[in-house]
């Protein structure tokens, strides 16, 4: 695909959005609008700048063998890392039940049962259940589909 649709699309926005910034009444209006433009110019001059100087296309990247295992790994580390986390809160409010005494004062208003159940029950269900399931899901599509996963470095 050519370049010049995109920069095309890339320009409309950022002239509009220069327009809505000079029009703007007060800086509610103005900081969006300049926003919008700091990001529409920045992406017509990085397409810009991207393009070949003789008009041909770029070369061809080769296709990356293998799976990404690296969007795994990481939820593996956020998988344990969120239940360790999960588990020593759910830990010590047990621990807390069982034995009163453990109720020391000084923490009171913040390490009682309950300010530190929600944090367990959304730790171990949504961090460390949701991660897992995103990392086991990951690693089977790709091995079910026999191809790396969509997006390249973005996944």
């Amino acid at each position: 695909m050519s370049d010049y649709p995109k920069l095309a699309g890339l320009g409309l926005p950022a002239f509009l959005a220069a327009m809505a910034a000079d029009c703007a009444r007060d800086a509610a209006d103005m900081v969006p609008a300049i926003l919008v433009l700091l990001l529409a110019a920045g992406a017509f001059l990085w397409t810009l700048r991207a393009m070949p100087a003789d008009g041909r296309g770029p070369a061809p990247r080769p296709a990356p063998a293998g799976y990404m295992d690296g969007p795994i790994r990481a939820g593996v580390i956020a998988t344990g890392l969120w239940g360790v986390v999960g588990f020593l809160v759910g830990t010590w409010i047990a621990f807390q039940l069982a034995f009163p005494a453990l109720n020391i004062e000084w923490p009171q208003p913040y390490a009682n049962l309950g300010r530190l159940r929600p944090i367990h029950t959304s730790a171990v269900i949504f961090a460390f259940g949701g991660n897992a399931l995103i990392a086991a899901s990951l690693y089977a599509v790709q091995r079910t589909c026999g191809a790396r996963l969509w997006g390249g470095n973005a996944a």
